[in-house]
This record gives structure tokens, sequence and C-alpha cells, in this order.
């Protein structure tokens, strides 16, 4: 018979799942629309005129059934008459006339990561022993390609009413494959973890392999979002788990 205190932790741990669940919900529905936002301002004005050229850029001034006026990728402005333009549209940036910009956000200079998600047990005996995270990182981005850091966070086993609270402790190393908007990476974590007990165990070692993109949203801050591996090995064998992680980095 489950005592009163393995009740309440199973209570606890419910609680716990439901709302990191609810978290990870929005955050994504936030990451969606972030990116339908992004897209839609990151529509160019093209210009098809009656003689088969195309002016792209952006429009500053339209002066109905007379002229526009439209500031081009190289920042000059033209006038066109109403009378020789076909259409006007909205298009995604040509690649003929795009200006490469590295805008990532991703500076060299600290770099902090703020990380939630949820973990899923997979293997024969994946029955139980899912878990929510938290993690929070201090590192240095060398290059918009290179960051080492160092965590430390809280992990939350949820396992049939034998609960769990365990605090790792890692070096996170990732890298980036561009300097852009969307800039994906491929990361791992290698470090120690700590059963949250009054005698503060040792649990043992992990490991934390993931791939993922970071999406900038402001001049020093990026959202991240990954999907990973995670081996967490204990006294009498390891646990493995698929993970999932929304954050950002500012």
């Amino acid at each position: 018979m489950k005592t009163g205190r393995n009740r309440k932790a199973i209570r606890v741990g419910k609680i716990l799942k439901t709302f990191f669940m609810k978290k990870i919900l929005t955050v994504l529905m936030l990451l969606m629309l972030s990116t339908m936002i992004h897209a839609q301002s990151n529509l160019q004005d093209v210009i098809y005129l009656k003689d088969g050229s195309i002016v792209r850029g952006t429009i500053i001034e339209q002066i109905p059934a007379i002229s526009v006026n439209i500031e081009t990728v190289d920042h000059s402005v033209m006038v066109i008459k109403m009378d020789k333009i076909e259409k006007i549209v909205k298009e995604p940036p040509s690649t003929l006339n795009a200006v490469p910009k590295g805008n990532s956000g991703l500076k060299r200079g600290y770099l902090g990561m703020i990380n939630i998600g949820y973990g899923i047990r997979v293997g024969q005996d994946s029955k139980g022993t899912d878990f929510a995270k938290f993690d929070f990182v201090n590192g240095y981005q060398f290059n918009p390609y290179l960051y080492t850091g160092f965590g430390t966070g809280l992990r939350y086993y949820f396992d049939n009413g034998q609960n769990s609270l365990v605090i790792p402790m890692f070096v996170d190393i990732r890298g980036h494959f561009s300097d852009y908007f969307i800039a994906p990476y491929i990361a791992i974590g290698l470090g120690y973890s700590l059963e949250a007990t009054p005698q503060f165990q040792g649990l043992g070692f992990m490991i934390n392999p993931s791939i993922g993109a970071t999406f900038k949203t402001g001049k020093y801050v990026a959202l991240n979002f990954g999907i990973g591996y995670v081996l967490q090995m204990y006294q009498d064998g390891s646990v493995n788990s698929i993970n999932l992680d929304l954050g950002f980095s500012f």
C-alpha cells in the first residue's frame, strides 16, 4: 500500500508534468508565430514594368495614378511613372540581389542561456521516468560558430511514485553552421549529476548530444529549439531518453 508521502509525491509529479508540457506548447506556439511574422516582414516590394524589367526594394511613397517611389536593395531611390507599371506585388527577397547579413546575434563575448525541456524515456524498460528539466548555462561565444559554457539546473524524474530531483553539472559545447537569422547547430553536454537529497549523493555521468536551431529575436536575444538524446548513468544502470529543449540566449 502506498504511503501518504508517496501519494503526495505522485500528485506533485503530475502537477509538474502538466505545467512543463503546457509551457512547452506555449513556447512552441510563440516560436511558430514569431517565425510567421518574420517571414511576412521579410517580403519585399517588386514592381514589374511593361518593358519586361523588374525593380525590387521597398516602396517609400506612392501617388495614386501618378508615380511610385521605391528604395532598391542598393539604397538608391527610383521614381517610376504608373503608366509604365504592369503590376506591383510582394515577394521573398531574390537571391540575385539579396544582401547577406551576419545577423544571428552570436557575437564574440559572454552568452547566457536558459532552457526548459521534457524528456521521454526510450528502451525496453521505458515505463516511467520521464523527466522535466530546467538549465542555466554561462559561457563564451568565441565567434558566430563556436560556443562553450558551463551549466547546471534541475531534472525532475517521474518514476511511478518514487519521483526524484537531480542536479546536473555539465560543460556545453555547440557549433553553429551559419550566422544568419536562422542558425542550425549541433551541441553536446558532458557532465555529472547529483541527487538532490540531504546526503547529496552522486548519481552518475551524463551525456547529452543534440541538434537544433537558433532564431534571432533581437539584437542580443535569440530563441533556441533543439532535440537530443540523454544518457544518464547511475549505480545500477542507465536511463536513456529523447528530450525536447526550448530556451533563449542573452
